[in-house]
């Protein structure tokens, strides 16, 4: 773990909430210098806290109607090669080893229930894999990408 102290944190705040804003504004809002939040943002990209900056988008205003929840039995020895091999899958936006029933459970976004079924059944098709379902979300509640920066 990278041991933040409160400016980092700030920043780490602002930026969640928009990663445009300058470091000039950032700086003004936690007044220090704008020297000092580049080279902590710098710090903080090369310690891997901060991973890249994205635009966050709404699945269904892009095509992709349906998000379900892949949940997937491996044998054992398998499950670090089939990971891999559903991370590489373009419909899977999370994937999780867990424990519990099922060894892999992936959220996913796909067109339609034909293309989600698709989905299984290539994910059925990975060496290891000894069985796959989905359960569709019917309705989404919450999607929080960001993080409390108070902890």
């Amino acid at each position: 773990m990278t041991n933040l102290d409160d400016v980092d944190k700030n920043i780490l705040r602002i930026l969640q909430d928009d990663c445009r804003t300058s470091y000039t504004a950032i700086a003004r809002e936690l007044d220090v210098a704008e020297s000092t939040v580049r080279y902590r943002v710098d710090k903080l990209k090369r310690d891997g806290v901060i991973t890249g900056y994205i635009a966050l988008l709404n699945p269904r205003k892009i095509g992709l109607e349906i998000t379900a929840i892949a949940l997937i039995k491996v044998d054992p020895k398998m499950v670090e090669d089939a990971s891999k091999q559903l991370a590489s899958f373009s419909e899977s936006h999370h994937l999780f080893k867990s424990t519990g029933e099922y060894d892999l459970v992936s959220v996913v976004h796909t067109r339609d229930i034909a293309h989600l079924n698709s989905l299984i059944d290539r994910i059925k098709q990975l060496p290891g894999v000894r069985e796959a379902s989905a359960e569709v979300a019917t309705y989404l509640i919450k999607v929080e990408p960001r993080f409390n920066m108070r902890y």
